[in-house]
């Protein structure tokens, strides 16, 4: 079961790596794309988990 401490755990360590990704990809590629929709999404969903924790 994830906790809420475990996905800002996660998400400490995922979220740099799917930007440093994100900057190294060339612009206008899909590879490009993908990887900044995914992460905007992982950022909402942790931002939407803490807010709905309060």
């Amino acid at each position: 079961m994830i906790t809420y401490h475990a996905l800002g755990y996660y998400s400490l360590y995922g979220l740099p790596l799917a930007l440093l990704v994100t900057r190294l990809t060339p612009a206008g590629t899909t590879a490009r794309r993908i990887t900044a929709r995914i992460t905007l999404a992982a950022l909402l969903l942790v931002a939407a988990t803490v807010a709905l924790s309060y």
